[in-house]
């Protein structure tokens, strides 16, 4: 497992933090099975994996969502490729089905909304204007609060409303932001010198 997961920080290039979701999650399949040999990892294991992992609780007591189990087969079917790779003698991973899982639906701002919350920030400030500049970015671009968190200035180009952030799996994309949002990020960038 340690040589799994040293292999997706380094070779798989994914984040420290998926690692550590698969470590979780696989370690539950030791949990369950103990110190099981991959050659014993078979049909009839993951059949009782998957419903040991519908009826376990976490931390507050509360079953464990369809989409988390799903995280559970994921990593488990990673470490099967990965195994697979090596030469290891296991269960294919395209055994491990997902179930589908409806995912929930995105709730919006109306503008409404979205009026109340920049009519309760300052304006006359520089946190006002720093937090009504990231309430603009975040709503005008789409960006993740990380993306937002880890923007560096010297990717922002306000003149074509444009800026290049490093999504999920160290991706960087393009990303534009309307007329406004480039405004109050101007303002508070001028606050700032």
């Amino acid at each position: 497992i340690t040589d799994f997961l040293e292999y997706l920080e380094v070779e798989q290039n994914r984040s420290q933090k998926t690692a550590e979701n698969y470590h979780l999650y696989l370690m539950r399949l030791v949990d369950f099975a103990g110190d099981v040999q991959l050659k014993e990892i078979n049909d009839e294991l993951l059949r009782k994996w998957r419903l040991w992992l519908a009826r376990l609780k976490d931390d507050r007591g509360q079953e464990l969502s369809k989409l988390t189990q799903n995280y559970h087969l994921i990593a488990l079917r990673s470490f099967l490729r990965f195994c697979s790779k090596r030469g290891f003698k296991t269960l294919a991973p395209d055994k491990v089905e997902l179930p589908r899982v409806k995912r929930k639906q995105v709730a919006f701002l109306n503008e409404n909304e979205l009026k109340n919350l920049f009519a309760i920030v300052p304006n006359n400030t520089k946190i006002g204007l720093r937090d009504r500049a990231i309430i603009a970015l975040l709503y005008s671009s789409g960006l993740r609060v990380s993306e937002l968190t880890n923007l560096d200035i010297s990717h922002v180009n306000l003149t074509r409303k444009e800026f290049m952030v490093r999504g999920k799996g160290q991706k960087d994309r393009v990303v534009f932001v309307d007329e406004s949002a480039a405004s109050l990020l101007t303002a508070y960038l001028s606050s700032r010198t």
